[in-house]
Formats: C-alpha cells, structure tokens, sequence
C-alpha cells in the first residue's frame, strides 16, 4: 500500500500539471478591452459623436456589434466607413461621366479626389487597428473626416445624393476616431 499511495500522488499530480497546462494554454489571455461591450458602452461612444442615433443605428446595423469588444467595435465601424466611402466614390465616378455641367463636373473630381484620399486614410487606419495603434488611428480616422468635409465643401444641391453619402460617411469616420479615442485612453 506504501508504494500505491506515493504511484497514486505522483500520478495525480502529473495530472494536474497537465491539466493546469492545457487551461493556460487553450484559455485565452484577458485583455482589457476583451470585455463584450454592452449597450450602455455603445451609448457612451455614440453620444460623443455628432449624431447619437444614427451612429447606433449604423453600429447595430452589422450583427457583429452585439458580439464583439470595443477592439471589435473598431473593425467594425472601419468596415462600414470603407463600404460606405467606396459606394461614395462609385456613385461619384458614375455622376462625373453623367454631368455634362462643367462647374458641377469639376465639383465632382474634387469629391472623387476627397474620397480616394478618405479611402486611403481609411485602409491606413486599418492597418494601425491591426497593430493596435490606436493613437495612429485616432489620427487617420480624424484625416478622414478632413477628407470628407473637403466634399461637403463643394457639394451643390444640383448633386442631390452628395449630401446624404457626405453626412454618411463624415458621421462613420466619426465614430471610428471616438472608439480609437476610447482604445487609446484604455492603452495608457
């Protein structure tokens, strides 16, 4: 019985060293912005922006933000501002080879140029939410509200679908520089 006890302990301590490794290792590590966010959080984020309902409505409107973290939460939003800034741009080229007005003509190329630059900025902010650069971000996603507003600038109602895809997609860069602001206050 003397030699089963010791077996027995040695076994089971073999065990749960294992078991204690394979928890370490399959579990995953819990970082601080790991955290599902839940609608109050997303309320936070978008009350910061200039338009509270529609940045909710923009959020909620991919199934990805009632399952993600704040990290997540970013992708998310640069995914929209980029969807939402080439359809822009499509629309754009597509009114360009429509207008036969040269003042409006021009306004286009402006807008188009605006929204090659935003896209820009856009896949650049994407790559430092790949690095979690969130400062880098911050900044990339703040050009491309610059970007954005070069449009609005121009835009004329003889360009009645401008506004709209202007306040759109100025409203998404938005949000992704306010969740950036978050990420990067969480990072210090």
């Amino acid at each position: 019985m003397k030699q089963i006890v010791p077996s027995f302990c040695s076994s089971s301590s073999l065990l749960i060293s294992l078991l204690l490794a394979t928890f370490l290792c399959i579990s995953p590590t819990q970082s601080r912005f790991s955290v599902k966010i839940g609608s109050d959080v997303l309320s936070q984020i978008c009350a910061q922006t200039e338009d509270t309902d529609s940045c909710l409505k923009a959020l909620q409107s991919d199934p990805r933000t009632a399952s993600t973290d704040l990290y997540g939460l970013a992708q998310v939003s640069i995914n929209l501002t980029n969807a939402t800034a080439t359809e822009t741009k499509t629309k754009i080229k597509s009114q360009l080879g429509q207008t036969t007005d040269p003042n409006l003509h021009h306004r286009y190329l402006q807008c188009l140029d605006s929204y090659d630059n935003a896209i820009g900025k856009i896949n650049y902010a994407n790559d430092r939410w790949s690095i979690k650069d969130f400062l880098a971000l911050e900044a990339a996603s703040s050009d491309c509200l610059i970007d954005i507003n070069t449009c609005k600038d121009v835009t004329t109602p003889a360009s009645p679908f401008l506004p709209e895809q202007n306040n759109k997609s100025h409203l998404l860069c938005n949000i992704v520089s306010t969740i950036a602001k978050s990420l990067a206050a969480g990072n210090n």
